[in-house]
């Protein structure tokens, strides 16, 4: 599809090690966020149509956010990005064996156009989330 974004990487920890980092709030502050950027979550209720709402700064710019759980399961997470830019995060953890999981993103965007001028800042930008989370995951 024109305006999804795939993004993927395999990392050394099982499918519940790395769900572990999404549905607990304090290890996902440490990671959710590419480089130069911080953020503040306002508040996290990881249930389904639970609403997770956190402010992004980078520099002096202040990105709100406010994201829906629409699927919980341990090997799939669906969140709605309910301001704009408007898309939905599909986060699939498939297990490759007992030590390895695999991590893809579809970002499906309302917006073609959106994703098309920001693709390749957002690729650069997933990437750093993914390295923050490897990190994460190594104190474990």
């Amino acid at each position: 599809m024109d305006n999804t974004l795939f993004t993927s990487r395999i990392f050394p920890y099982s499918v519940e090690v790395i769900f572990s980092k999404y549905s607990n709030p304090l290890a996902l502050a440490r990671w959710w966020w590419p480089h130069g950027f911080t953020n503040i979550f306002e508040s996290f209720n990881f249930t389904q149509w639970g609403k997770w709402i956190f402010t992004m700064i980078d520099g002096t710019n202040i990105y709100p956010n406010e994201m829906i759980f629409r699927h919980i399961e341990p090997n799939r997470i669906v969140m709605e990005h309910t301001v704009m830019p408007h898309f939905t995060l599909e986060v699939l953890l498939e297990k490759i064996d007992d030590k390895n999981t695999k991590m893809t993103w579809n970002a499906t965007f309302e917006s073609v156009e959106f994703l098309s001028t920001m693709k390749d800042f957002l690729i650069q930008k997933n990437g750093e989330n993914f390295d923050r989370l490897e990190e994460e995951l190594k104190n474990f």
